[in-house]
């Protein structure tokens, strides 16, 4: 049997050919040579108007193939952050800002509404609403506190200049509070007020007044629901429980369910003592952290941790030695998060090459004009091949011919054109039939000499093929 192939050129990329790819990556670079700039909706939109249709992924990735467009991957990697998490009450409070609008009879008014709240209770302490965030709206909500429950350890917030100003940095130092800042483009380390002001703008939702007030109006209306909202919420648990932690705690337990505790316990320590996959990578990090001398916290060990098993060793390896000419001209920057922040571009740069790699094997002009090209060789190879009638007449002259060196020639044709044959063929069996059918429309010979020229010819396939001989019916 000969192996039926079938082309993958399944859905809208198989319309995809070399010269259809030629004249999209001509298009391109004319708009390129204009010194003009590339935008793929546009450019898709005027390839479909010509009579191209293809999708925009396609379109993309005929141009990443062609160095024509910058490939750009997105793979959803957990990140890492340090921990400012506190055990204590009023130990550090959060300080963020959030803008809030009110309307009145269409009329759209915004006040930036500053919060704080303590990060170990979640107990919201102070507000103030002003019209922008300023340094008098954060000492406002700071002194708030300290009026209601003293001085915290610490305060908590980002980079905005707001916060970190020498005015407000100056009244947190004659207090004896602590400044810790967040790291920039990372909302988590804030993340306090941010859950805060995500759970009141979900509570509060908009606020619409059809009335003529003015804009005093809308800030007490805003003044009002806000106090609402904070005097509710800190009367309810941080968790999401139906009972108080006391009467959980005094709620009966039966020995089936403390069996099925123990179990489940067990597991859970076996669990972590199996071999883990991503040991290497683990051992990596450990050595990181020997080396460098770093000193990170539990948690932050622990969700180094977590996070480096999502990055390939490659991007590790590349970030090993970035990170040690980092710290070289710098010494601040010995530490995990520039660490990490190294490995999240360095493997972004691997997985967009990755990426671009796969798009030039697929899309690439001069290899699909070079696939081409040994694909019509291939055909005109096959169309030049020897045919099965072709070889059983020649044959038949090496048999029955009259002149004693046209038997010789005929019967060396026969033997090349078998190889070639059986060089073409991966199967044996059916050619072998095709033989023998052609053999037999061979009506003017005898059955005889059917006979010879199915010997000739099988004389020469029997030094491919092992398989026993097949004979030749009456």
């Amino acid at each position: 049997m000969k192996p039926y192939e079938l082309p993958d050129d399944r859905g809208k990329s198989g319309k995809v050919t070399a010269e259809v790819v030629g004249s999209i990556v001509e298009r391109a670079k004319a708009i390129k040579a204009n010194n003009q700039r590339l935008r793929i909706k546009t450019f898709t939109a005027n390839l479909r108007a010509e009579g191209f249709d293809l999708g925009r992924k396609t379109i993309e990735q005929i141009l990443i193939a062609n160095d024509l467009w910058r490939p750009q991957t997105r793979k959803r990697r957990p990140r890492y952050y340090q921990n400012l998490c506190q055990r204590i009450p009023n130990g550090l409070l959060s300080l963020d800002g959030s803008d809030m609008a009110v309307w009145l009879d269409g009329m759209k008014f915004t006040f930036n509404v500053e919060l704080g709240v303590d990060v170990g209770s979640f107990c919201h302490t102070g507000f103030g609403i002003h019209p922008t965030e300023t340094s008098t709206a954060v000492m406002d909500v700071v002194e708030q506190h300290r009026r209601n429950w003293g001085n915290p350890v610490g305060v908590i917030c980002d980079h905005g200049s707001a916060n970190l100003n020498e005015k407000v940095i100056s009244y947190l130092n004659d207090c004896g509070i602590e400044v810790v800042a967040a790291g920039p483009g990372n909302p988590k380390g804030n993340g306090t007020d941010e859950g805060a002001f995500s759970q009141m703008k979900q509570v509060i939702g908009s606020i619409c007044l059809n009335t003529s007030s003015p804009q005093a109006l809308a800030k007490s209306v805003l003044e009002a629901l806000v106090s609402v909202y904070i005097k509710m919420r800190n009367r309810l648990p941080l968790r999401r429980n139906n009972a108080a932690p006391s009467d959980q705690m005094q709620a009966p337990v039966t020995d089936g369910e403390k069996q099925a505790e123990k179990q489940r316990i067990a597991d859970h320590k076996n669990t972590k003592n199996a071999d883990d996959e991503h040991g290497d990578k683990i051992e990596r990090l450990d050595w990181i952290i020997n080396y460098y001398g770093l000193t990170p916290t539990p948690a932050e060990y622990d969700r180094a941790r977590h996070c480096i098993r999502y990055y390939d060793l490659e991007a590790i390896s590349k970030t090993e030695k970035a990170f040690l000419r980092a710290v070289s001209r710098q010494e601040s920057r010995r530490n995990l998060a520039y660490f990490f922040g190294i490995l999240r571009n360095i493997q972004q740069e691997v997985d967009d090459g990755r990426y671009r790699n796969y798009c030039r094997c697929r899309y690439n002009y001069e290899t699909m004009r070079q696939a081409e090209k040994s694909r019509q060789e291939q055909e005109r190879q096959r169309d030049a091949a020897p045919k099965i009638e072709t070889l059983v007449k020649m044959a038949q002259e090496a048999v029955i011919g009259s002149v004693r060196h046209l038997r010789r020639f005929a019967l060396k044709k026969v033997e090349q054109w078998a190889a070639e044959i059986c060089k073409s063929s991966r199967y044996m069996e059916p050619v072998k039939k095709r033989i023998i059918e052609a053999i037999g429309e061979l009506k003017e010979l005898d059955h005889n000499q059917q006979e010879q020229v199915w010997k000739t010819i099988e004389q020469f396939i029997n030094q491919k093929s092992k398989t026993e001989s097949v004979t030749l019916s009456a």
